[in-house]
């Protein structure tokens, strides 16, 4: 049985740092850069996709500003709307995206200065690629949205309230930056970058973790809006734990001591019995929550600010998965091992349970 005095040091340092942590985030927290008057001409649009739903063909059919070209990297040709170009793609790799993305390269005959990769579930409209582009002229290498579901619920709680937000991520995240491939506008360096890199899971942070070794910016610039509710979102929230394990370990442990910890430390405060510590814990319930609260307000259907805390049991729950399955991966039907620095060392091809 642990000593009453150590368990309520301990829960009052954890507390504490908890509550620095969520100030911080108040403090440095700061809205995506927004750019106007930006010119699109010759900007491409890739948009890698596999099988597409029927919200994503919805995406797909948003019209893009003039001078812009939209290609759809696809192995079939789904149902376009007009405008919208088809490339044959069925790249023989376990990381579909980058394999896509990496044959684009190869096979079309575009200089590729200003690329904009978009993932099919994103909702693509000017105000996206003005920002992300104007990043680009702005001196990024690469400049990314952070991704913002529509629909309320857990997803909106971990990507929109919580202090794992892309946003919040940004603002007091170590180097080298975090950075979401949900919707990201490439320069030619950053396009160079990409088409060499290696088969890997979690090609997003690999591309930030590479540019940030050659001393190239990366900008956070705009949102990346998500239409419809998302199925298996606790599977998806523990496959990014695993890949945030395999690129970087050692971040991986602030998940549950920072960034998901009230779940933890409210029965811990209840347990050691102490004032003081139970005072923290509600400062940091106080501070999480108005983080939330301006999270929302930019938010056309704003949801309750308290979503945030369901959010944290999610990853919670999702971090112990990752640590459970240590490096296998179950990723579109198929079984894949991980190995450092997401690389995948030994993929099953054989279809699996999901």
């Amino acid at each position: 049985m642990p000593d009453v005095n150590v368990l309520e040091g301990f829960a009052m340092v954890w507390a504490s740092l908890a509550l620095g942590v969520t100030l911080t985030a108040l403090v440095r927290r700061r809205r995506p850069a927004r750019s106007t008057g930006v010119d699109l001409t010759g900007t491409v649009v890739l948009r890698p996709i596999d099988s597409p739903t029927q919200q994503e063909l919805l995406n797909l059919a948003e019209p893009v500003p003039a001078g812009v070209r939209q290609i759809v990297l696809c192995p079939f040709r789904p149902r376009l709307a007009a405008g919208v170009e088809w490339l044959a793609s069925d790249p023989p790799v376990a990381n579909r995206k980058l394999g896509h993305l990496q044959y684009a390269f190869a096979a079309l005959r575009l200089p590729f200065e200003r690329v904009v990769i978009v993932d099919g579930d994103v909702r693509i409209d000017e105000a996206l690629l003005t920002n992300l582009v104007g990043g680009l002229d702005e001196g990024a290498a690469a400049a990314w949205a952070a991704p913002r579901p529509e629909a309320g619920g857990l997803a909106r709680g971990v990507l929109v309230q919580s202090l794992h937000s892309f946003d919040v991520l940004a603002a007091i995240g170590p180097a080298p930056q975090a950075m979401c491939g949900k919707a990201v506008a490439l320069g030619a360096d950053a396009v160079e970058v990409l088409r060499t890199m290696p088969a890997c899971a979690g090609e997003d942070l690999e591309l930030s973790s590479r540019l940030h070794a050659r001393g190239l910016p990366i900008k956070l610039a705009g949102q990346a809006r998500i239409p419809g509710r998302a199925a298996g979102q606790l599977q998806r929230f523990t496959r990014w734990m695993q890949v945030l394990r395999a690129h970087r370990p050692g971040l991986f442990p602030a998940v549950p001591v920072f960034f998901a910890c009230t779940p933890l430390l409210l029965p811990l405060a209840a347990v050691s019995g102490d004032v003081l510590t139970a005072s923290i814990v509600a400062a940091v319930l106080v501070a999480r929550t108005v983080v939330a609260a301006l999270a929302e307000r930019t938010e056309a259907s704003p949801q309750a600010p308290w979503w945030w805390l369901a959010g944290e049991v999610v990853l919670l729950v999702a971090w112990v998965g990752a640590l459970l399955r240590g490096g296998r991966v179950v990723w579109r039907g198929r079984t894949l091992e991980l190995g450092p620095g997401g690389s995948i060392s030994t993929p099953v091809l054989r279809p699996t349970a999901p």
